[in-house]
Parts: structure tokens; sequence; C-alpha cells
């Protein structure tokens, strides 16, 4: 998840699952912090951050099935 020029990082599910989210429009997330977990049939992935960073979007509800790929949100990079 690499941010494009504007700063902007599409968080995408690596595994088919449900998505738990765990951040909030406008909520500001840490390194390591889990912004969501996708729980699939044998293995669970939480998403998190490289940098901290403000959530602008989430694309997916909590409790959606979502298939390997999908982004499940939209952050943008805060330079410290």
């Amino acid at each position: 998840m690499l941010p494009n020029s504007e700063g902007l990082v599409r968080v995408r599910s690596n595994i088919a699952g449900e998505v738990e989210i765990r951040a909030a429009v406008g909520q500001v997330v840490l390194m390591g912090q889990s912004m969501a977990v996708v729980e699939g049939d044998h293995e669970i992935e939480s998403l998190s951050v490289r940098k901290t960073s403000e959530v602008l979007e989430l694309l997916v509800e909590d409790g959606t099935e979502v298939e390997s790929g999908t982004t499940i949100m939209v952050v943008r990079e805060i330079s410290e």
C-alpha cells in the first residue's frame, strides 16, 4: 500500500472474507494500529498503515463480505 503523489493510500484486503471496520472517517491512525480486520475461511488479516494517517473515506460497511483485492478505505499520510 504505497501512497500516490497526493499522499493518498488505498487500503486493500489481501484475502476474501468478512470485514470488521475499526476506524472512522476523520480519525488519525498511528503506524501499526489496526484499522480493519478481514476474517477469511482459514486466515485473518489485520490492516494497518506504515505512517500516521487520516482516514478519508470508508468504501465498505462493517460486516461486509469482500473479495481479495477489494479497497476497504482511503487514507492520507500525515507528514510528521
